[in-house]
């Protein structure tokens, strides 16, 4: 009996003895496993153009501003800020406590230094163009006036200056993007482009590139020197580049991944029955879309443009492929932006879908398409995750107008390279908004916008429109100027648009922190795992 009991002691004190050491080593292991959908091009903020490169860049980089966890603007190195009366200038105020994983000051003479980076025709920032407000950027970045005439400029350490050509009520949400963030001058200087590089690498963000090995991981490790460092829970964060969604949820559901970006898009009802609270939605403002290449035949023929997207069954794409609870798109810019009044353009939106194919193929007769002579193209796609399911889709609706359709699949940043280079005949893109306002949609068929107007587009009565409501200071009035663009654009067609959507993440549920929000926006400064009692 007494044996007995000792044994029952003894295993008793074994099993408590085991429940403190998972508890401690739990508590010790903080690391954040994270799949990220692609493989970065880069990790240089000012060349990134990928969410999936800003995932990782908004970890070990930090802005002017930044966003919360409800994906709001807040402040980020700048601690206030004034405005001039006319709106046109900007001085902003930058905290003190602000350093470089290296001890060295963040000032406003890095921030001044970035946006002359960005804005110098060499670099070749695909986003360059989003900075066109700024006084000379265009003309800087066109290679029209000297850097040193930028409308930015150092006050002092912690002042920093700019100035607009016209008010951007936007503007402090721009500064969350990453293409305005500030550079280490001190390790660009002495390493030029290889300052990026995991060795040479200084961050200015909650944490610190400390490895990355191609089609693997990037590893970054906790940057103690963070001015937030305190409320910053995990030590390292693993990026995991996994696009194909089924192997990412087999890793999710063994707990190799405490967060990952998109599920199966065939999984949807399964995990909705077994999985519910992992599943997490963002209603983000985003645009799906296939774009014309317009300098290119048949494709500089509007017409031609026009028949391929009406061709297009979203109703079957939208509510039986994808199911997401996602929105039709017959326009550009879609619900919620703020001061604009949203509508669907393309007049043909209210036939079905078979009197849609009888237009088109009656456009492509006209232009001497026929079914044993077919419209014949590639379209150049992103690989991974549903993607490939989703295109083939569309080439079998297309060849019900005597459409063709060649598919060739990429990974996404080859993908990006072909359209920003001209390389496609159509393309596969889409686009998440950078601020809240139709501009932001808008502005990439501008034809300044270069690297960004995939297509090459070009209307001179479109970018008068867009230039008038740049200088249009009632809220009111330039809402109806940008929407006159935007129906001009889908008259014209160089895209054709196809779904507002939404993103989708699988959380595990000890992960704390995790808040959906329309930016899209869960930097892992804001995560923590709770810890079992």
């Amino acid at each position: 009996m007494i044996k007995n009991f000792k044994r029952l002691s003894y295993f008793a004190f074994f099993i408590i003895l085991l429940i403190i050491f998972s508890s401690l080593n739990a508590e010790n292991n903080k690391t954040l496993y994270r799949g990220n959908g692609a493989e970065p091009d880069t990790l240089d903020p000012h060349l990134a153009t990928g969410s999936w490169e800003g995932n990782v860049i908004n970890d070990l980089f930090i802005g002017l501003y930044t966003k919360d966890e409800y994906g709001e603007p807040i402040n980020g190195s700048a601690i206030d800020y004034k405005k001039s009366k006319d709106g046109l200038k900007y001085n902003f105020y930058l905290r003190k406590d602000h350093f470089w994983s290296d001890g060295e000051k963040v000032t406003a003479h890095d921030y001044a230094e970035g946006f002359r980076r960005v804005m110098n025709p060499e670099t070749a920032s695909q986003y360059a163009s989003l900075l066109y407000l700024i006084k000379n950027a265009k003309e800087i970045n066109t290679g029209k006036l000297d850097i040193n005439s930028l409308g930015v400029r150092a006050i002092n350490d912690y002042e920093l200056e700019i100035i607009l050509n016209y008010p951007a009520p936007y503007l402090i949400e721009l500064l969350t993007h990453y293409t305005t963030y500030p550079i280490p001058r001190h390790i660009l200087n002495k390493f030029g482009k290889d300052w990026i590089k995991p060795k040479n690498i200084q961050t200015n963000g909650p944490y610190t590139l400390f490895n990355w090995r191609p089609h693997d991981n990037i590893h970054l490790k906790r940057n103690n020197l963070f001015y937030d460092d305190k409320n910053v829970w995990f030590d390292e964060v693993i990026f995991y580049p996994i696009d194909d969604n089924e192997a990412a949820l087999r890793k999710f559901r063994a707990g190799e991944l405490d967060t990952n970006n998109g599920y199966p898009e065939n999984k949807s009802q399964w995990l909705k029955k077994n999985m519910p609270k992992n599943i997490k939605h963002d209603n983000i403002r985003v645009i799906s879309y296939l774009v014309f290449n317009s300098k290119t035949s048949p494709f500089n023929d509007k017409d031609i443009r026009r028949a391929v997207s009406l061709s297009i069954d979203r109703d079957v794409i939208v509510n039986k492929i994808r199911n997401f609870n996602e929105t039709i798109a017959w326009s550009l810019v879609p619900k919620g932006i703020a001061n604009y009044e949203f509508s669907n353009i393309i007049e043909e939106q209210n036939l079905s879908q078979d009197e849609r194919y009888k237009v088109a193929k009656d456009i492509l007769s006209n232009k001497g398409y026929s079914k044993n002579n077919p419209l014949r193209f590639t379209l150049k796609y992103r690989s991974g995750g549903d993607q490939k399911k989703y295109m083939v889709a569309i080439q079998s609706m297309l060849s019900k107008a005597n459409i063709s359709v060649s598919l060739e699949a990429s990974e996404p940043k080859v993908l990006y390279n072909y359209l920003r280079t001209g390389d496609f005949q159509v393309g596969d893109a889409g686009w998440i908004a950078d601020f809240n306002d139709a501009s932001n949609f808008l502005f990439l068929f501008e034809t300044s916008s270069i690297g960004l107007n995939y297509g090459r587009y070009s209307n001179n009565i479109f970018d008068n429109l867009m230039s008038k409501a740049k200088n249009e200071i009632n809220v009111l009035e330039r809402s109806k100027i940008l929407k006159q663009a935007e129906v001009i654009l889908m008259n014209d067609m160089p895209l054709a648009p196809i779904l507002f959507g939404i993103s989708r993440h699988l959380v595990q549920e000890d992960i704390e922190g995790w808040l959906e929000n329309p930016s899209s926006f869960h930097a892992s400064r804001y995560l923590k795992k709770k810890i079992a009692p």
